[in-house]
């Protein structure tokens, strides 16, 4: 036993060593012992029902988040501390994947991501792929004259006595999570097709997505996952030491990026902080390692200063109130308020002085104008990830691809819509490329909206965020907003947005575009630490002081890119090491 949830490669190695067990003949002998294994499997029901995971998903949901989290560490202690490599007696671990087999991620964060494999559309033919269980997979999808349609796969020649494939089939209205670990060929009834969804099932198809391993490694999967957040989005504001460490390997193995134990904090006399200077950010929490693995940044969020108008010194951002930070919205905080508050977060902060002559040409009146209309707005959720989607497909770190985002996009907004405090983070924004006034339309609906204009769902999430355009607010219960309609502004957004409107960025710059990355990229900052207190320094092109936390940040590729128009439109990022997005810089 302990075979079916194994991957691929580890099957395939257990089926190895057992043909040595045999001696001589071994293979001859264990191939018919399978032969009679699979004879008396096929007397079980094959066409495997997917009542069992939906009736475990509804008594998972029933039993909360914290009967979940207590089956997923029961899970874990099974499947992963307590099972036994076949060959060494020891712990089997989440092994790198072997060259010449499907992409793999490098360990067992968002592993349980699944990766697309292909669309089936009536007609169409239907395709093949190998599985990691059963080398020969086809899959197709037919319709009859009443638009009822059926899914049916075929499962042929599995690499291990016992192995298990499994897989999310969905399309925007619908979804099936299924598991097979007998040769054969299966069917399922998929229902009758009408509306906006025979339209999509007939330009789309059914989407067929493959889980890296069974559906018991992908909870196990799912809760290592969660680890990067627990305790640092929950609790306290500190990050506990554990989840910190996870996440700089988790940076480490993911985005090539090793933050090292800080050696020294240099120690800077607020006095030589000037308004238009930037503040880099990054906080072990999970949160900021996930936007710094999509984009390629080695920050996760930014703030600019500001001096008020009696030369008070301010840190101007764009934040949600949350277990760690007291206040909510874009927001000015004086300095060393906002030091202690960043102390007590855990942030890991880096000072960005302007060079002189570009702090010459900032008009700190005119950002501080733009600020002040831009105070008190909720933080940009709207279009929290249309920064970063720039082009259809060359934005998601695998295994995310467009078609599994229009699906989850699709199936979460009947959950988002009940709750009307939550702000949806892709209706409204999807709206505003249509050109559609607010009309509270569902993700489906828009979908359809979309098609009907010709442009798929990787074209419409990447066409430009318009600096302009305004998402609606919140009303106040007790009258008036609670946050005013305006802009969609995230942390970069804001800098950007800033620095626009005081002369150093040309206008036809659309900042919503930004991320952190494109911030420090721009050849703005100091060149050298020359002229800077002692324990600053210099990386690569610029110079800059980290202040605070327990890592250090490096910034590779910054002070390297002038401004010019339209900038940071069309940038492809392709983790883990975003050549693409280094080759683009002087274009996208």
């Amino acid at each position: 036993g302990g075979g079916w949830g194994m991957r691929r490669e580890d099957a395939m190695q257990r089926d190895e060593l057992t043909i040595r067990a045999f001696g001589s003949g071994g293979e001859d002998r264990f191939e018919a012992m399978k032969e009679k294994v699979y004879v008396h499997m096929q007397e079980l029901d094959r066409a495997k029902s997917t009542v069992t995971a939906r009736e475990a998903k509804t008594s998972m949901r029933g039993a909360g988040l914290a009967a979940a989290m207590e089956s997923m560490k029961r899970l874990r202690k099974k499947f992963v501390t307590d099972r036994r490599d076949f060959s060494k007696g020891g712990p089997t671990k989440h092994s790198k994947p072997q060259t010449g087999h499907a992409d793999r991620l490098p360990g067992p964060e968002w592993s349980f991501v699944p990766e697309y494999i292909g669309s089936l559309r009536p007609g169409g033919g239907g395709i093949r792929w190998m599985g990691n269980c059963f080398n020969d997979t086809s899959s197709e999808v037919n319709m009859d004259p009443q638009h009822e349609a059926k899914v049916t796969i075929s499962m042929h020649s599995p690499v291990a006595i016992f192995c298990e494939d499994a897989y999310f089939i969905a399309t925007p209205f619908r979804y099936d999570l299924v598991d097979f670990i007998i040769h054969g060929k299966y069917e399922i009834k998929w229902g009758k097709m009408e509306g906006e969804e025979l339209d999509d099932m007939t330009t789309n198809g059914v989407r067929i997505f493959r889980l890296s391993q069974s559906v018991a490694m992908t909870i196990v999967d799912t809760w290592e996952t969660l680890q990067l957040f627990l305790g640092a989005l929950t609790g306290g504001p500190g990050v506990p030491r554990g989840v910190a460490e996870r996440n700089l390997k988790f940076l480490n193995k993911y985005a090539n990026y090793e933050m090292k134990p800080v050696q020294s904090l240099a120690s800077v006399d607020p006095s030589l902080m000037r308004s238009g200077d930037m503040i880099g950010v990054v906080r072990l929490d999970g949160l900021d390692p996930l936007i710094m693995w999509g984009t390629g940044s080695h920050l996760g969020h930014t703030a600019v200063l500001m001096r008020g108008s009696n030369g008070s010194l301010f840190v101007c951002e764009s934040q949600s109130k949350g277990n760690y930070w007291p206040k909510d919205a874009i927001q000015r905080t004086e300095w060393s308020q906002w030091l202690e508050w960043a102390r007590e977060a855990d942030y890991n902060v880096v000072w960005m002085p302007l060079r002189e002559d570009v702090r010459v040409k900032f008009n700190a009146t005119s950002a501080m104008r733009e600020f002040e209309q831009l105070e008190g707005l909720r933080y940009g959720f709207y279009n929290l990830i249309f920064g970063w989607i720039d082009t259809p497909r060359n934005n998601f770190p695998y295994p995310l691809t467009p078609e599994l985002l229009m699906v989850i996009f699709a199936l979460a907004d009947p959950i988002f819509r009940a709750i009307p405090s939550a702000p949806s983070i892709w209706n409204e924004a999807m709206e505003k490329r249509l050109g559609l006034q607010e009309g509270n339309y569902s993700t489906t609906e828009i979908y359809s909206m979309a098609q009907s204009k010709g442009l798929s769902f990787g074209k419409l999430m990447s066409l430009p965020e318009q600096d302009d355009w305004v998402y609606p607010g919140v009303k106040d219960p007790k009258g008036g907003w609670k946050y005013r309609p305006g802009p969609s502004v995230v942390c970069d957004v804001l800098v950007c947005r800033l620095w626009k409107a005081g002369g150093l960025l040309p206008s036809s710059v659309n900042c919503a575009e930004f991320t952190p990355f494109d911030l420090y990229e721009l050849d703005l900052f100091l060149q050298d630490a020359s002229s800077l207190p002692p324990g600053c320094k210099a990386d690569g092109r610029m110079g800059y002081c980290q202040v605070l936390g327990d890592n250090e940040i490096t910034l590779p590729y910054a002070n390297t890119i002038a401004p010019f128009p339209h900038m940071r439109e069309r940038c492809p990022t392709t983790a883990p090491n975003y050549e693409d997005r280094r080759l683009a810089a002087s274009w996208c």
